[in-house]
């Protein structure tokens, strides 16, 4: 296993690969609260460049692959990482509809978080539409705090939705 690759008793967590993309789209354009809006070949497209960078730790975003242990893709976990010296990075997620409620999304944070704090991060945060009560419960598990609420910061068409703002630290 590489570095950046994890396992836990159901899942398999490794740097997504192009060939991982439009199953990758496909899931996100089912997210209830946060559909792509991308074109397939943009996915595509988004995860080649990835690949590209120098680590999957350097300053941008990089997206996981969930993936069972059949090797069936079940969703992704998306971290966009701070220069070094912040040692912040952002994370979010999404599992397959199909998958939902089976505890998967809260697996996979925690592996990741665990990563995130051995390789150096001290702060972790994510965002969410205050509608999406599953993602704040994956959070809350994984023992973020709610930070902050932004009110009608996110548009949906010609509605205005408030997101809250979740934390932690290598210390909590």
């Amino acid at each position: 296993m590489s570095d950046w690759e994890l396992s836990t008793d159901r899942l398999f967590i490794r740097p997504m690969r192009v060939a991982d993309a439009r199953e990758w789209h496909v899931i996100r354009a089912s997210a209830p609260y946060d559909p792509v809006t991308r074109s397939m070949d943009e996915s595509v497209a988004m995860i080649a460049a990835m690949q590209a960078r120098a680590a999957p730790d350097s300053d941008g975003s990089q997206q996981f692959s969930i993936l069972g242990k059949d090797d069936r893709m079940l969703g992704d976990l998306g971290i966009r990482f701070s220069p070094p010296f912040n040692a912040t990075a952002e994370i979010g997620f999404a599992i397959d509809a199909a998958e939902r409620g089976k505890g998967l999304a809260s697996e996979a944070v925690a592996a990741m978080v665990r990563l995130l704090f051995h390789r150096g991060r001290r702060r972790l945060m994510a965002v969410t539409d205050v509608r999406n009560r599953a993602a704040q419960r994956v959070l809350e598990r994984n023992w973020f705090r709610l930070e902050g609420r932004f009110v009608e910061s996110w548009r949906e068409g010609d509605l205005w939705f408030d997101e809250l703002s979740y934390a932690r630290l290598v210390s909590d």
